[in-house]
Formats: structure tokens, sequence, C-alpha cells
């Protein structure tokens, strides 16, 4: 390998640690949904209501109430708290009807999200806990443990992002087949993000991707035959589905930056051209440098926090793409096989709902 470390090596340490970033975080925050918290709701005439939740637990007996400017202070009824899930009713005085509210209490995050429902209707509330109302139970002479901060006020977010595909080749004794000719080029890519909590998302990615050819013609001359010059290009485009887990408010809580650790699989279309994109594609026997195959990426990054919905973001993957096919392309090692990039990325995020 002419570049780095052996990938397979540190790739398994990126896949413990997102296993890591997934464990509950709840010793963090110490406290429980006891207290009290300020939320905003969104009515169906599009005005936006601020909402006070009061939680409070007498031994194993939970009540609370409900408080905002266009209903006042409601005692809420059927309240049902456990360790991440928290549901109740209500009914203002003159109404007609009860609604509900279903919802999740995140211990590491310290934050109530839910969902509350009236004969049909549903309007999504994040909660969080006005400062200084936490209820910690605490051992004699312990210190309560500062809650998480919370980076990731939303559900979805999108990133753009622009990236160099640095070559990573595989070279065995000095003999250099058609994958160890590639040199870096510029790619980008979209991403669509799901927070299934503060600290791990699922993401969905399209990416454009591509490498140019050396201009090494010694190393050439043994292809020139079939039309690999250096003017060639290698088209790697594709889509990935992947993870990250953020280790911010384990590694430095304070801090505006806040690196994670990533991996994602997906399919890459792909060619090999006789010039720039759209060109002739390279022959071997009459058979095409190209296809449809799967690929993967393991790798680590950090985003830096702007402001509550945008932040940038810095990533370093190793980049696999199982092109290689003996059955096609037989002797890989002086011929074709998969090909290798690392790829460092720039982008910016933002997040919303």
């Amino acid at each position: 390998m002419s570049q780095g470390i052996h990938p397979r090596v540190w790739s398994a340490f990126i896949l413990l640690g997102l296993l890591a970033a997934l464990i509950p975080a709840a010793s963090l925050a110490g406290t429980s949904p006891a207290g009290e918290w300020t939320g905003t709701m969104r009515t169906p005439d599009g005005e936006e209501v601020a909402i006070l939740l009061k939680l409070d637990k007498q031994g194993p007996n939970w009540s609370g109430t409900l408080e905002s400017d266009a209903i006042g202070e409601t005692t809420i009824t059927g309240l049902k708290v456990s360790d991440t899930r928290i549901s109740f009713t209500f009914k203002p005085e003159g109404a007609p009807f009860p609604a509900h509210f279903s919802g999740s209490y995140i211990a590491g995050d310290d934050r109530i999200t839910g969902t509350f429902s009236l004969r049909g209707n549903s309007r999504f509330v994040k909660f969080q806990r006005v400062p200084g109302s936490e209820v910690v139970t605490l051992a004699p002479g312990e210190e309560p443990v500062e809650p998480a901060r919370i980076r990731h006020d939303y559900n979805l977010a999108i990133t753009a992002r622009g990236s160099y595909w640095t070559a990573l080749h595989v070279v065995k004794d000095e003999n250099y087949n058609m994958n160890n000719l590639t040199v870096g080029d510029w790619s980008y890519d979209g991403t669509l993000r799901y927070y299934i909590m503060d600290s791990f998302n699922i993401f969905v990615r399209g990416y454009r991707g591509s490498q140019k050819t050396s201009s090494d013609q010694a190393k050439l001359d043994p292809y020139n035959d079939i039309g690999l010059v250096s003017q060639s290009v290698w088209k790697l485009d594709g889509i990935e589905f992947g993870m990250m887990g953020y280790l911010g408010n384990v590694m430095m809580r304070n801090s505006r930056f806040n690196p994670y650790l990533t991996a994602a699989a997906g399919i890459v279309q792909w060619e090999l051209t006789q010039g720039a994109r759209g060109t002739d594609v390279i022959e071997l026997d009459q058979v095409p440098f190209k296809g449809e195959d799967p690929a993967v990426a393991v790798g680590f990054g950090t985003e830096y926090q702007l402001s509550k919905s945008f932040s940038l973001e810095f990533e370093w993957l190793w980049r696999y793409f199982m092109t290689g096919d003996d059955t096609k392309w037989p002797d890989p090692d002086n011929t074709f096989t998969n090909t290798h990039a690392w790829s460092l990325s720039f982008g910016l995020t933002f997040g919303f709902f």
C-alpha cells in the first residue's frame, strides 16, 4: 500500500467507537424528568404557543400541570412516566374533548420530545428544561453531574460538501495494474440525515466522485493499446446509507467542535473513459470497464457549530469500491481489481424540524 496504514485496522476502531456512541448517556445527566420544561407548539392557524410543563414525583407517584397563555394552567391526568417514555391526558376548562401527549425522555440530552394529539390532529413539541429545575437523587456528599448539552436541536438535517479524493494504491512488488494508476480529483456530495438521538444519526448520501489517471508514461505504456491515457477519467457516482456517532459530549463538552465516527455502505456506478466524462468507455477484449457494484466507507470527522441550525463539517473517509471481477478481467494483479480512495471533505450542515 503506497499511502497510510492498512484501512481495515483503523476501520475496526471506528466501528467500535460507533457502538460506544450508542451507549445510553443517562449517567451524564444525573437527572429525572421531574422539574419544569418549556416548549413551543404551532397552532392550526400558524401561531407559536409557549407551553410550560411541570412534573413532580412524590415517592412512586407522579403529578403535573400544563400551562400556556391560551389555556391557563391545567392539571394533567393519566400521567405515566418510565425511564424513557412519558404520556398524559389533559382537558382545559370549557374544552369539549381531552388532548393527549405521548413522548420520550432522553436522559443523556435531558430533553423531552413528543406529540400532542386531539381528534386525529397532532403537533410535535420539543421541551427543554428550565435551568435550575433539575431534581436529582444524590448519595450523601455526591455532587450532581451537569446534563450534557444539546448539540442537534432538530430531527432532520441536510449537508452539502465538496471533497478531494486522494488516490490510494495497493501495490504488490512494484507491479502497477490499472487501479494503481489513479491520481486525486475533486468530488462533491449531498446528505439527508435523521437524528435518532442527539449523539447519533442515520443518513442517505448521494455523491459524484471521480479519479484522474497518472501522467507517468512508463506506467501507462502497457495499456496504451486499449486507450488508457493521462486524460482518462474514473467516474465513481453512487448512493450510500450510513450512520454517525458523535463523541463531543464525552470528549469536549464545552467546545463547539463535536468529533464523530462514521460508516456507510451503498452502490457505485462507475466507468473508465478515454477522456472526460461522457467520452467512450475503455474496453479490454470487448468488455467495457463499467459497472454497478457495492461500495463501503469508514472514517471520522468533526462538526463545528456556527449557530443553532448551522454547522461546518470536516471529514476523512477511506472509500472502497468493489469494481474487480475475475471473470470479466482475469489476472487482477496485472489488469484490473477493486478501487480505493481517501476522501477529505468540507461542507455545511443545516438542521431543521
